[in-house]
């Protein structure tokens, strides 16, 4: 089976741990041919950079080619506005039988939608990411970008969809109010990961605790991702200051903004006890996760949630609606601000949570929710 990824309105890392990145290499992995059509964008280092066009062939075989976005008037308006000169070319030329759009919301849908046109036989899926939290966060995108320009987009698509896939319940309710898609269309299809065999878990485990300087019996908690204030990462530094007694270590990774990079590195070198380790890629992350007793995200939401669920990982969470709806099985301490996580900590140090029983939660969740080999079946089907 030849299927085909148009992802060409977000960025595209190789090596990466993201959705985009896990699914293709697991239809690769699952025997089939696989073309991964980009834009220029990628991170470098947790920022943003632009590539121009390339084309080849990634170590576990999934052809890579990146397109970059036609220029329209000015660079903001391009990026938003996401054509790209050559998809419908590429399409058939692969031939897919299978197409996921990652998003709907780029010009050059209309390219993907022609192409289905022509040949009826193809299955058309389309993912969305879009939600109240990441998306139209002010008036003149919502209301300019997404309940106008992007809603004619995903119009024009809907007939031509088997399935709109959505990541949440949160994406679910934004994609129907802002874009009137039709509720039966749409299916639960969560960020999933990649489950690390008993054996890669325990090596990655020893390795990073040894790394780390870890005792036997000394916690290790993660927060990862790119820093932003939105993540709460200074909540929760203060936090774990405010709780000297709880024998762990805290370890930071990811990018720091410019702005905040003085106030955060200052707050992490005052406590012997945090250890900022930087930016990681996606194996490396994976390792530092496999090691950690207590995954720590107090603030927006990300994908590297589900990924260390997929590790095992016990979950310090805010609690979005739809991580609460789709992802509670009982292995998630809620948290809402400073002050509840200070008290989750404190009953952590005084031996009040049972960190063994939340992780054979997380693993539950993991093998019935979140194994990529099982969403990327339903792509088949």
């Amino acid at each position: 089976m030849r299927i085909a990824h148009v992802g060409v309105a977000g960025p595209f890392t190789e090596n990466m741990s993201y959705q985009d990145n896990i699914l293709s290499h697991q239809n690769a992995l699952d025997g089939h041919e696989v073309l991964y059509i980009a834009n220029e964008y990628f991170f470098k280092n947790g920022e943003l950079v632009k590539g121009g066009f390339c084309d080849y062939v990634l170590p576990d075989g999934v052809r890579l080619i990146r397109l970059p976005y036609v220029f329209v008037g000015n660079h903001f308006v391009s990026d938003k506005f996401r054509k790209v000169k050559g998809l419908y070319r590429l399409l058939v030329d692969f031939a897919p039988d299978v197409i996921l759009s990652h998003d709907l919301g780029y010009w050059s849908v209309l390219d993907v939608i022609s192409y289905k046109k022509a040949h009826p036989e193809v299955k058309l899926y389309a993912d969305t990411h879009a939600d109240y939290y990441t998306s139209g966060t002010n008036w003149l995108s919502l209301h300019v970008l997404h309940r106008i320009f992007y809603r004619h987009l995903v119009q024009k698509a809907l007939p031509y969809l088997e399935k709109y896939l959505c990541i949440s319940d949160e994406c679910r309710r934004f994609n129907i109010e802002n874009y009137g898609v039709p509720e039966s269309l749409t299916e639960f299809y969560p960020l999933g990961g990649m489950i690390p065999s008993p054996e890669e878990y325990d090596m990655a485990r020893q390795r990073r605790r040894e790394e780390l300087g870890l005792v036997p019996d000394e916690l290790l908690l993660v927060h990862a991702g790119k820093l932003e204030p939105a993540k709460k990462t200074d909540s929760l530094l203060r936090a774990f200051a405010a709780v000297p007694e709880l024998k762990a270590k805290l370890a930071v990774i990811g990018s720091i903004p410019v702005e905040t990079q003085s106030q955060l590195r200052a707050q992490m070198d005052s406590d012997s006890r945090v250890i900022y380790l930087g930016w990681k890629n996606s194996d490396d992350l994976m390792e530092y996760l496999c090691a950690a007793d207590l995954y720590c995200q107090p603030g927006k939401v990300s994908a590297i949630m589900q990924n260390a669920v997929c590790a095992g990982c016990p979950i310090l969470l805010y609690p979005h609606s739809g991580y609460v709806k789709d992802y509670d099985y009982g292995n998630m301490l809620w948290v809402r601000d400073e002050t509840e996580i200070t008290a989750v900590l404190q009953e952590i140090a005084c031996g009040k949570v049972d960190l063994p029983a939340l992780q054979r939660n997380s693993q539950r969740c993991a093998r019935e929710l979140l194994d990529y080999r099982t969403l990327a079946a339903r792509l088949y089907r």
